[in-house]
């Protein structure tokens, strides 16, 4: 009798990728956590269950609950956007990358049938999370799969551009000094729709609220808790590719002049460096 040994070598198998798709409203980014939760629970007790904040950094993300149902959010984005006129479906697609450990060598004894003797395999990958460096992470690819209109202002300095089109179901965001020198800067989001305008503090010291407007013989005109004062309006005074510099008069006196940004992002790097 004589003893044998036999080497047991795992291959390098090609990898397997499983694409998958999720769908989620993005409805808002707030750094004032306060101020979310107070436009979140002007949705409705159904609608606010779907909803969950996410925490990235110093914001703070509103968003739906994932799904693989498109469908379903589609029916649901109306009741969002109520709220947050924003609101927009994404799709988030994970790609599982399942592997096989290589350069396994295991060594054994002979005259031991090996016949019914299966590889193990390393286990699926499914979620997004922390995962040990052996392990091939999920690839993530995000992508804006459906959006029924856009409220970004597009090619502003165009001179043919009407002052009732340049706000008309447009998203402007309000940079401002606070208040008072030890108060915050103020960041503001301004959805004009059709007659209403609706101010949403991002961030800052200020309270939301609805509003109408109406434009007359080149001036902007926001009424006061409902009420026009026609000596009280604004005017565009410049034209910029990232914002409008809007001033403010009452008794044709101008009492301020602020920027109003067409990007979220270009507007908080504007109010931080505000001193």
């Amino acid at each position: 009798m004589f003893r044998l040994f036999s080497l047991t070598i795992l291959l390098l198998l090609p990898l397997q990728s499983i694409a998958s798709v999720s769908y989620t409203v993005r409805m808002a980014v707030y750094n004032n956590i306060d101020s979310l939760q107070h436009e979140l629970n002007k949705l409705s007790p159904e609608i606010r269950k779907t909803v969950e904040i996410q925490k990235r950094g110093a914001q703070h993300v509103a968003c739906s609950v994932h799904t693989d149902n498109k469908e379903k959010l589609e029916k649901l984005l109306p009741s969002y956007q109520k709220v947050f006129p924003d609101a927009f479906i994404s799709a988030y697609q994970t790609t599982e990358i399942n592997t096989i450990h290589t350069n396994t060598v295991k060594k054994t004894e002979g005259n031991k049938t090996e016949a019914n003797r299966t590889i193990p395999q390393a286990p699926k990958n499914n979620t997004v999370k922390t995962v040990e460096i052996k392990k091939s992470p999920p690839l993530i690819k995000q992508k804006i799969v459906y959006k029924p209109y856009s409220r970004k202002t597009v090619n502003p300095t165009k001179n043919d551009i009407s002052l009732y089109d340049r706000f008309h179901q447009k998203t402007l965001y309000l940079c401002a000094y606070g208040k008072d020198t030890w108060s915050p800067n103020v960041l503001i989001h301004v959805a004009f729709f059709d007659k209403e305008v609706i101010f949403t503090p991002i961030m800052g010291d200020v309270s939301p609220r609805r509003e109408i407007y109406t434009i007359d013989n080149n001036k902007l005109y926001i009424s006061q808790q409902g009420l026009f004062d026609s000596e009280i309006w604004k005017s565009v005074d410049s034209i910029t590719s990232d914002y409008y510099l809007i001033s403010s008069w009452v008794n044709k006196t101008k009492v301020n002049t602020i920027r109003y940004y067409f990007d979220l992002e270009k507007a908080e790097a504007y109010v931080a460096s505000l001193k």
